[in-house]
């Protein structure tokens, strides 16, 4: 890091903000010291700074409200935090407002130089990646996430943000979804596309052995380790780890992992040297981790570390429309594999994929479309291929995804879904209560007096 970095400290406490800026004078760094945003407002027009150190609580304008001001003017200003004791949640937000970092007092001014070493080594990668992208006349990599709906749009973009910046990535989705192709694409997109990307699914390693493979261990460490082995975190140096199914590591080994995320330093299980590593974190859960930290499964400040961008991808049955794109991709893709000069599908056959309720999502209907096209042998697919659930009544109409929600109100749940279902009976059957009765298996007096509820005609 060059010794002429300017920074601008804000810090109403004047003997933590003398003492910093005396060190960081010392260091060679070029230091403005306020102790308030609203005493600072010349010194920001006059003058430009690499880095801006701000407190949280000031007089006259708290930290939040003058991030938001300097984000708002310069998207691109780098800014680092400090908290006291128990405001890492607002330090969280602010991280989500475009802070690169933040610090918890009380803290050295030596963690606030490695903090300031990682932010300059950083902005230099970005404004070489640029340089290089520009170069050779690309601004972001291709992506190969399938979708036009408004809810792959939307997680397209966010992706798109993410690739200007570093910050944890938290991603939410049931099984199935493809979390971890928006987790390459993140990589893909990002200043790091260059380097490693490691994938660890935590679902499927014995909780034994977790810590051996994320970390690594030296030869002789325990029993059966006869050489070193390189963890996945040191792997990912100077790219990105992806940790699927966050939510399957261990409570024991959730301490560990923080260390590792937040002072970016490990040693291998037996060794006693601390080795430095530089990646990018995208982790993955299939299930919501604000209630495993209400139940005590999960440690809250992991999850503050983890949720700083959150980033939910839809189940299938919410992008229904990205169904006859997402057949056209599978098909084209198993062509090749299974020597098919030709492939094509039926319009009936689209139909019914897409009325389905996709319990196992985009993976689901992947295997689905390899199936249908291995029993075509020519490659056309028609609707005898369809298995035969695509046949039978689709409890879709009755399935909730209760995945994301910490509440629910079951009466008023219950009886609008009970509203929606006898709609749907007496569209059905053309307002013959005979026949609706019999499509929901009830009675005609029992749904005679249902749509006297619903104020509908009889």
């Amino acid at each position: 890091m060059s010794k002429k970095t300017r920074l601008l400290l804000l810090d109403d406490e004047p003997i933590k903000r003398v003492v910093m800026e005396d060190q960081l004078r010392e260091e060679g760094f070029i230091v403005d010291v306020y102790d308030n945003p609203l005493a600072a407002d010349d010194a920001l027009i006059k003058n430009t700074y690499d880095v801006i150190i701000t407190d949280i609580r000031m007089p006259g304008m708290d930290g939040i409200t003058f991030l938001k001001k300097i984000k708002n003017k310069n998207p691109n200003q780098a800014v680092i935090v400090m908290t006291a004791f128990g405001t890492v949640e607002t330090a969280i937000e602010a991280m989500k407002l475009g802070a690169f970092d933040y610090l918890q007092k009380p803290f050295s001014t030596e963690e606030l130089i490695l903090k300031l070493d990682r932010l300059m080594n950083y902005r230099d990668i970005v404004e070489e990646n640029q340089t290089l992208r520009k170069q050779l006349g690309q601004d972001r990599t291709e992506t190969k996430l399938i979708g036009k709906s408004a809810a792959m749009r939307d997680v397209l973009s966010k992706i798109h943000t993410l690739a200007t910046v570093d910050s944890n990535v938290l991603i939410h989705g049931v099984s199935g979804t493809g979390k971890e192709c928006v987790a390459r694409l993140i990589h893909e997109s990002s200043v790091r596309s260059n380097g490693p990307f490691i994938a660890v699914s935590c679902a499927s390693l014995p909780s034994e052995l977790i810590e051996a493979e994320l970390f690594g261990y030296e030869e002789g460490a325990f029993t059966g380790a006869s050489r070193q082995r390189t963890g996945r975190f040191e792997l990912a140096d100077g790219g990105t780890i992806f940790l699927d199914d966050i939510d399957d590591i261990p409570l024991s080994l959730q301490v560990k992992l923080l260390r590792v995320i937040q002072e970016r330093q490990l040693e291998r299980i037996g060794s006693e040297v601390t080795l430095n590593v530089n990646f990018r974190l995208v982790t993955a859960s299939k299930k919501n981790l604000s209630s495993l930290v209400e139940d005590g499964q999960f440690r809250e400040d992991l999850y503050f570390r983890l949720n700083i961008i959150p980033l939910y991808l839809p189940p299938l049955r919410e992008r229904k429309t990205d169904i006859p794109l997402l057949c056209e991709y599978f098909m084209g893709r198993f062509a090749i594999r299974l020597n098919h000069p030709e492939v094509r599908i039926d319009e009936e056959v689209i139909e019914k994929l897409t009325n389905y309720s996709w319990p196992g999502n985009v993976r689901e209907l992947e295997n689905i479309i390899e199936r249908m096209l291995v029993l075509s042998r020519d490659g056309h697919i028609t609707i005898d291929q369809l298995p035969k659930e695509f046949f039978e009544p689709d409890t879709s109409t009755v399935t909730i995804n209760t995945d994301y929600i910490d509440q629910i109100d079951l009466p008023k749940t219950v009886d609008g879904l009970e509203n929606r279902l006898v709609k749907w009976a007496l569209a059905k059957a053309e307002g013959n209560l005979a026949k609706a009765a019999s499509l929901l298996n009830i009675p005609r007096s029992s749904l005679q007096y249902k749509v006297s509820k619903l104020d509908a005609p009889v």
